[in-house]
């Protein structure tokens, strides 16, 4: 007898592998996910990969089909997928939910950001409600080279280079399980198109994919350009490598930069750490750590982490180091950076300025 397609066998082995780590290492918790599931390829073979391995696993999985309503008919669209789920996958009907979010389409940081955090909160929202230990998601290979591509373009460092992670901040994404975990990986686009055709499901195509309004459509078709004009059909899988290369990067980085935040705060609480720094304490830490701890603490006191740039850092940096009396620096987020004298405060923008 033979096996199932190997797309099919790809993705349901990156979802078994993810659950056997997420679970052997939270042991203490209950069982359960809850996975964001749209209607298109990837998240259907997501689906699909959950309904066979969780249950193997001992694992509940909620599915959460999030409604953001960008285009005409989301509601229909949003149906189609539940019935699919229940009528297709096996999942029960009341394991499948559909949530309407509603998108702020003037969101400063614009429609595709916005769209993506409503969804996340969707998500979060139900797994708190469940007692879901994560929330899956289907983001593929193709997914992840965008977003390195993305960073590349707009001068991000390791952190930006280093794309999503396949376990972090209780997002669980299999399908970004590399080769050293699971051989054959990353899935890629084509692995969950080919997944769904040989499992009889029948995907929703977003137009949204293929808008060059979008950032990340333009990036999808420079990818495709550069890997015909430079004769380099593994350049996905390059980039790809190269985010799993500096996410190792960051996350050292990141420690080396909480340590020593931590030293000069007194504490290993984030939560205590306060508005104002010395300045000598700040210009003292070695470049690369400088510019993440500045970043840590303008996050954890107002600033939009998505809309900082490498700009608004580097402004902000000059105040430690190349201060001639300059400030307040804006950053995203309605927050404002002074220094008067020997110390840098972060505080929200004074009205009227």
């Amino acid at each position: 007898m033979s096996g199932p397609h190997p797309s099919v066998a790809l993705t349901r082995l990156a979802v078994r592998t993810a659950l056997q780590r997420t679970f052997s290492s939270d042991a203490a918790g209950e069982r359960r996910v809850v996975a964001g599931v749209s209607g298109g390829a990837d998240s259907m073979a997501l689906a699909a990969a959950l309904a066979f391995e969780a249950p193997k696993q001992g694992v509940a999985v909620d599915v959460v089909i999030v409604d953001r309503g960008l285009q005409a008919g989301s509601a229909d669209v949003a149906e189609r997928a539940r019935r699919a789920c229940v009528d297709q996958l096996g999942f029960a009907d009341d394991d499948v939910r559909t949530v309407a979010v509603i998108v702020d389409a003037d969101a400063p940081e614009g429609l595709e950001a916005a769209a993506r955090a409503a969804r996340r909160r969707a998500l979060f929202d139900v797994a708190d409600a469940v007692g879901a230990a994560r929330a899956v998601l289907a983001h593929t290979a193709d997914d992840q080279a965008e977003q390195v591509l993305l960073g590349l373009m707009r001068g991000s460092g390791t952190r930006a280079l280093a794309g999503m992670r396949a376990d972090r901040a209780r997002l669980l994404r299999p399908f970004l399980l590399g080769p050293e975990i699971v051989p054959g990986g990353p899935v890629r686009r084509v692995d969950t198109e080919l997944a769904c055709e040989a499992l009889g499901l029948e995907p929703w195509h977003d137009p949204h994919n293929d808008d060059p309004a979008f950032s990340r459509v333009r990036a999808r078709h420079t990818l495709a350009a550069l890997e015909r004009e430079l004769a380099a059909p593994t350049l996905r899988r390059s980039l790809f490598r190269t985010a799993a290369a500096a996410g190792r990067d960051a996350d050292l980085l990141d420690r080396l930069t909480d340590e020593a935040l931590a030293r000069s705060a007194g504490t290993d609480d984030s939560r205590a750490w306060p508005a104002t720094w010395s300045v000598v304490a700040l210009a003292g830490l070695d470049p690369a750590l400088r510019i993440r701890a500045l970043r840590r603490l303008l996050v954890l006191h107002g600033a939009r982490d998505a809309e900082l740039s490498s700009g608004h850092l580097f402004d902000v940096e000059r105040l430690l180091v190349a201060w001639s009396g300059q400030g307040p620096i804006d950053v995203p987020g309605s927050v404002e950076v002074r220094r008067v004298g020997g110390e840098m405060t972060i505080s929200p923008r004074r009205k009227g300025e």
